[in-house]
């Protein structure tokens, strides 16, 4: 265990300590000039920044106590004997605000910060986190009265400099200039865009107003209620304040450039407005803020849905109601039918459940195909009652079998059983009995014709109802 003790001459009130653990070696190989090896040891590394922060700690406290040094530096500060187009006075302080300063311009609080927004595009609509992406170029800004200005100056107004009465400076002015702590409300993410150096600029204006403009991605959350998707609409705002200073300190201004030509194509239609009055006031526990910003209406395409879901599931519905004119004795094919619409609209639904965001109740689209599914299985319902009331009517009233045996015990010459009672025989009553003569013209051995009688009680049917009907269960 190695302890490092570091003196801020700055801030005597201060000291920095470091406990570093022993750790094994890295070895790096130097690729850059093809040399062997290198190692790297954490209790270097960390050493080297302890006696790096000693250095600056020092060197700063011997700038600040020696003017003229101070004055070397490249801080923007004002020099004697020196042209200049804007510069620092000697005893700016980038820590007290500008308002402080109000009385050097002839103005009173509260204190303005004019933001511009040069929308580029709505990047992205997220339903599943309920977030925005917006890329645009993200300006702001304020009146610095300390400022001192060469009025006289060529490159107010030379166009190699910048706009009339305006010169471009490098984002680094801002290490020696004050500029304001911001707040996006809702912010997700905030990513600056970069290509070869980060994309961001100062300007500084003859009237001691400075802007700092970026080219930003900013993700933002957004409140959306998906109860009538996909019928849904929804409102974002985008607001941004001072972060510390409250509407009687700072209150604030804002504008927007949108080029709709330049959008790509969403699964939402998208209008920016300006933002209502009812979110230019922000009300926090610590207080109440100003706010500016813009307002992004939200409305989402509904022809995708219309081919993909709801005509489709319609058309499935109105087929099931074509298999009414099927007959029922086609069981095969109206059942087939019937269970495969069923099992299809089952699927859409449970994909469109997969893709839908979340809601706090069933949704429109939801709605929609479950009344189509119960359509479908109330035509299977129907079905299935109506071949329950054919096996009903077609049960049969004696089993085959039976009917042999009774047709066997007739030819015997023995009084048949009624055909509506299987199990017992009734007695025949002499003024109910009737002969009837069957002739059975069968040849036998050159015999003539055979005669059969066969006497029956009630009056209920004959032998060859009998036959018939036992021929006719067989082939069913």
């Amino acid at each position: 265990m190695k302890l490092c003790l570091t003196f801020d001459a700055a801030k005597p009130s201060k000291t920095l300590i470091y406990l570093l653990c022993f750790l094994p070696m890295q070895t790096i190989p130097n690729r850059m000039h093809n040399q062997g090896p290198s190692t790297i040891s954490p209790v270097d590394a960390d050493a080297n920044l302890v006696r790096d922060r000693f250095q600056r700690s020092s060197t700063m406290s011997s700038v600040e106590s020696d003017p003229l040094q101070m004055m070397s530096l490249d801080t923007n500060r004002c020099k004697p004997n020196a042209s200049f187009i804007w510069c620092l006075p000697q005893d700016y302080n980038q820590e007290k605000h500008p308002f402080t300063y109000f009385h050097l311009v002839n103005k009173s609080l509260p204190w303005d910060y004019a933001f511009r927004f040069v929308i580029e595009e709505i990047s992205n609509i997220n339903d599943k986190s309920q977030t925005m992406s917006i890329s645009m170029y993200f300006a702001v800004s304020w009146l610095e009265p300390r400022l001192k200005i060469n009025e006289s100056a060529t490159e107010w107004t030379e166009d190699r400099t910048g706009p009339l009465n305006q010169v471009n400076e490098s984002p680094e002015s801002l290490k020696y200039i004050w500029y304001p702590e911001l707040e996006i409300y809702g912010l997700d993410t905030f990513g600056r865009q970069r290509v070869l150096k980060e994309m961001s600029g100062v300007r500084i204006i003859k009237n001691k107003t400075i802007t700092y403009e970026l080219g930003v991605r900013i993700t933002i959350s957004c409140r959306m209620n998906f109860d009538d998707y996909p019928l849904d609409a929804h409102t974002c705002q985008f607001q941004v304040g001072s972060y510390y200073d409250t509407h009687e300190t700072v209150t604030c201004s804002s504008f927007f450039i949108y080029d709709l030509d330049r959008q790509r194509s969403l699964q939402h239609f998208i209008q920016i407005e300006s933002l209502p009055s009812e979110f230019k006031v922000m009300e926090l526990p610590s207080g109440i803020y100003a706010a500016c910003g813009f307002q992004v209406r939200l409305q989402r395409k509904q022809m995708q849905f219309l081919v993909q879901v709801y005509l489709p599931s319609f058309m499935f519905v109105i087929v099931s109601w074509v298999s009414f004119l099927i007959k029922p004795e086609v069981v095969p094919g109206r059942m087939a039918l019937l269970v495969t619409l069923f099992l299809v609209l089952i699927n859409i639904f449970n994909s469109v459940r997969e893709n839908a965001p979340i809601s706090s109740r069933l949704n429109a689209i939801d709605l929609y195909l479950v009344v189509c599914i119960f359509l479908v299985f109330g035509a299977l319902m129907e079905y299935a009652v109506i071949l329950l009331l054919l096996k009903k009517r077609r049960k049969p009233m004696r089993t085959i079998d039976q009917g042999l045996r009774h047709l066997f015990a007739a030819s015997n010459g023995a009084a048949a059983v009624p055909l509506r009672d299987t199990n017992t025989r009734e007695e025949n009553s002499a003024g109910e009995e009737k002969q009837v003569e069957v002739v059975n013209s069968v040849p036998s051995n050159g015999v003539g014709k055979k005669t059969m009688l066969v006497t029956y009680a009630n009056n209920k049917a004959v032998i060859t109802e009998a036959v018939q009907n036992a021929q006719h269960e067989q082939r069913q």
